[in-house]
């Protein structure tokens, strides 16, 4: 498979970032990215909503991009040609790094760097869509919640320590003080079902807004499903019907339990399982 790296291609497996000429990104952790996948038609799924997030992100820290949103859509869509069908779906991940650091080591200088990093596509195991997943709550915010930051520490730490506590598959994050508000997993959105009624937490600065939670939301409503984006606590999911996740290279995911909180009767839901359904017909006809 063959990579982009600042105007050049290169084999995946020879990517390499040059730390001198990246200081600000390698360093300082000035970067932002979002992670795409193509679908077995070629297209890149949401790939509208990918490009407006990170341009939205690179606004929001004063990030400035060697691109225009068309012109960077042409050079991801000439990465996928590169890389033929015969690779199969493909994970893209698209991340602007810093570049260059002035003298005092902090400040950006010259032009940020483009990297996009192409992968295999590799899907959750089917258990997972069958039998439904454990988390492990961690209370951890990060920073600026609202863009797709590379600084995934807080997420390492607690695979490092609740994940093998609980027995969990992932991490889901609360906010870091005593009210114990669900916020969003490692790198998912996070869905409650009562009463037939879909709960996700708000657009409300604290959390990402993922490019598959604006799906599942409009087909929810399409479906005439009520959708309330609303806080709720990690007390509050003993009493929920229903629980997944979302995220672009995972779909919808059933979850069966938090820490030691039985999420329901234990079994994925009927309404995630009917939600995962139009999910997947949505996609297959994109």
């Amino acid at each position: 498979m063959l990579s982009y790296a600042n105007g050049k291609f290169i084999s995946t497996d020879e990517l390499s970032l040059p730390v001198q000429k990246d200081l600000i990104g390698t360093f300082r952790g000035f970067r932002i990215f979002t992670a795409c996948r193509t679908l077995p038609n070629g297209k890149i799924f949401r790939f509208e909503d990918h490009i407006n997030r990170l341009f939205s992100s690179a606004k929001v820290i004063h990030m400035e991009l060697p691109h225009n949103k068309n012109e960077l859509k042409e050079i991801v869509r000439e990465v996928i040609t590169k890389n033929n069908k015969d690779n199969g779906e493909l994970l893209l991940e698209i991340m602007y790094s810093g570049g260059k650091a002035a003298s005092n080591g902090i400040a950006p200088v010259g032009e940020t760097i483009l990297y996009i990093l192409v992968l295999p596509l590799n899907l959750p195991p089917e258990e997972w869509y069958q039998q439904g997943i454990k988390l492990a709550s961690f209370p951890y915010q990060r920073q600026w919640p609202e863009i797709k930051f590379l600084n995934y520490v807080g997420a390492v730490i607690a695979h490092q320590t609740v994940v093998k506590k609980y027995g969990a598959d992932e991490v889901l994050f609360l906010s870091p003080d005593e009210k114990n508000i669900v916020l969003e997993g490692t790198t998912f959105n996070f869905f409650v079902i009562k009463n037939g009624v879909v709960f996700t937490h708000a657009l409300d600065g604290k959390i990402l807004p993922g490019i598959t939670r604006k799906v599942v939301l409009e087909l929810a409503y399409k479906e005439g499903v009520e959708v309330k984006e609303i806080n709720f606590s990690l007390n509050e999911l003993a009493e929920m019907d229903e629980a997944f996740i979302t995220s672009s290279t995972r779909n919808i995911v059933p979850v069966i339990r938090v820490d030691n909180i039985i999420i329901g009767n234990g079994k994925p839901g009927g309404l995630t399982l009917k939600l995962a359904r139009i999910f997947k017909k949505y996609q297959i006809n994109y």
